[in-house]
């Protein structure tokens, strides 16, 4: 067994307050791009990477939980799409 699989409350909750704590950073600190976006871009830069904070530490509190995988893989999922939304809006 591995180590973060026999810690999975510790690690789980660790990662779950980093992510919050980072998520809550990233609504505070808002990029400098947002100034000139609007509509959907906009959104995309000023929510895309708090969003995918915010569901990350949803997945670590699962991990945390022990909960199916499979639903912390499809939450991963998402956010690395919110991620990849917000690299594009940021860099177009």
């Amino acid at each position: 067994m591995k180590w973060w699989e026999r810690h999975r409350r510790v690690v789980g909750v660790v990662g779950a307050v980093v992510a919050v704590g980072l998520a809550v950073l990233w609504v505070v600190v808002v990029p400098a791009r947002a100034a000139e976006a609007t509509g959907v871009r906009l959104a995309l830069i000023r929510w895309g990477h708090p969003a995918c904070w915010a569901l990350l530490a949803c997945v670590a509190g699962l991990f945390a939980a022990d909960a199916a995988p499979r639903v912390g893989r499809g939450l991963a999922w998402a956010a690395a799409g919110c991620y990849a939304g917000f690299l594009a809006a940021t860099l177009l």
